[in-house]
C-alpha cells in the first residue's frame, strides 16, 4: 500500500510540475521505506522513465501545442553537454557552496513565478531557440553536482526567459526528462541499484498519477500553475540551503 501512494504522488507531481519526481520518491524509499540510498535513486529513475513517457504522451494528447520537437533536441543536447561538465567539477568544487548558490537561485526564481517581483527587460535575444541549449547545459551540470532533476532548471527558465506557457514548460521539461533519466536507469541496472520487485508495486500508480497529474495540470490556468511551482521551488531551495548550512556547521 506504501508502494502504492508514493507511486501515485510521483507520478502525479512528475506530470503536473514536470519536475521528474525523484526529489519526492528518493527520500520516500531511502527514509520512509529503508532502502538503501544508491538503490532508491536507481529504483527512483526506473521508475521515472516510464511515467515521464506517460506524462509527455497525456499532456500531447490533452493539447498537442504544449510539445515542440526541435526545443526539447536543443535542450537535451546541453543537458548532457552539462552532465559531463558536472561529472568533472563534482570533485573539484565544495558541496556546501554549491548547495548554497543553488537554492539561492531557486529562491529568486520561485520569488519570480510567485510575482513577487518582475523582469520586464529581458533581452530578446534569449528567445533564439540556440540559447536553449544553455538551459539544458545549466540543468545537466545542477543535476549531477546536486541530484536535482533537471526540471528545477528547465521550467522556470522556459517560463521567465523564453516565453513557454506553465503547460508548454512542463511538457518540454518531461520530453527532455524522459532519455536522460532513461540513461541514468541504465547506468544504475548494471550496478545493480535497482529494485524490480519494488517497481511492480510503485509503476502503475505511478503510471496512474502520471495522467491524473497531466489532466489536473491542463485545467489549470497557466498563472496558477506558475504560483503552485513557485511555491515548490522555494520549498525544495530551503531544503538544499538547510543542507547546505549543516555541512558548513559540521566541517567547522
Amino acid at each position: 500500500m506504501g508502494y502504492a501512494f508514493a507511486g501515485f504522488l510521483v507520478g502525479f507531481l512528475n506530470a503536473s510540475l514536470g519536475i521528474g519526481g525523484g526529489v519526492l520518491l528518493v527520500p520516500i524509499l531511502a527514509y520512509v521505506l529503508h532502502m538503501e540510498f544508491k538503490k532508491a535513486i536507481g529504483t527512483s529513475l526506473a521508475t521515472i522513465v516510464p511515467t515521464s513517457l506517460v506524462a509527455v504522451i497525456t499532456h500531447y494528447l490533452i493539447k498537442s501545442s504544449n510539445l515542440t520537437v526541435i526545443p526539447v533536441i536543443t535542450i537535451l543536447f546541453g543537458s548532457l553537454i552539462g552532465a559531463w561538465i558536472g561529472s568533472k567539477l563534482v570533485v573539484k568544487l565544495s558541496s556546501a557552496l554549491l548547495k548554497f548558490l543553488f537554492s539561492m537561485l531557486l529562491i529568486f526564481a520561485g520569488l519570480k513565478l510567485i510575482g513577487v517581483f518582475s523582469l520586464s527587460n529581458v533581452p530578446p535575444i534569449l528567445k533564439i531557440n540556440p540559447y536553449l541549449s544553455l538551459v539544458g547545459l545549466f540543468a545537466g551540470i545542477s543535476s549531477v553536482l546536486l541530484g536535482i532533476g533537471g526540471g528545477v532548471i528547465i521550467v522556470p527558465s522556459l517560463n521567465i526567459f523564453f516565453g513557454f506557457s506553465m503547460h508548454q514548460a512542463v511538457t518540454t521539461s518531461l520530453a527532455v526528462i524522459f532519455p536522460t533519466t532513461l540513461m541514468g536507469a541504465l547506468l544504475h541496472k548494471r550496478l545493480q541499484n535497482i529494485e524490480g520487485r519494488i517497481i511492480k508495486y510503485i509503476l502503475p500508480s505511478a503510471a496512474i498519477g502520471a495522467v491524473a497529474g497531466a489532466f489536473f495540470s491542463n485545467t489549470l490556468p497557466s498563472s496558477t500553475l506558475r504560483i503552485i511551482f513557485g511555491s515548490f521551488l522555494i520549498l525544495i531551495s530551503m531544503r538544499i540551503l538547510l543542507e547546505s548550512i549543516r555541512s558548513r556547521l559540521l566541517n567547522l
